[in-house]
């Protein structure tokens, strides 16, 4: 087996790794690495295999608290300027 360290490409800190067993009962290594959330249930997306970036939980829970932000501001947005051509 290759060991092999993997470090975010966020924040610059080593992914931790986790064991666990599989369906045979062989205990197997997963690192630990974070997915972007997008507000819905069900819809997370793996930054690796999309972006090629790799990234830890925190730095992904941190970057989809942004993101989360950053929509419900332009939907804020929106919704004032709709108000203001009713009123005109």
């Amino acid at each position: 087996m290759r060991i092999q360290k993997i470090i975010c490409d966020y924040c610059g800190e080593e992914i931790p790794t986790v064991k666990k067993k599989d369906l045979f009962g062989t205990e197997r290594e997963f690192y630990r690495l974070g997915k972007l959330s997008f507000g819905n249930p069900f819809n997370d997306i793996n930054p690796h295999t999309i972006l090629g970036i790799d990234l830890c939980e925190r730095c992904a829970g941190n970057i989809s608290f942004k993101m989360c932000e950053a929509r419900i501001a332009a939907i804020n947005s929106l919704k004032i300027i709709i108000e203001k051509r009713k009123g005109r």
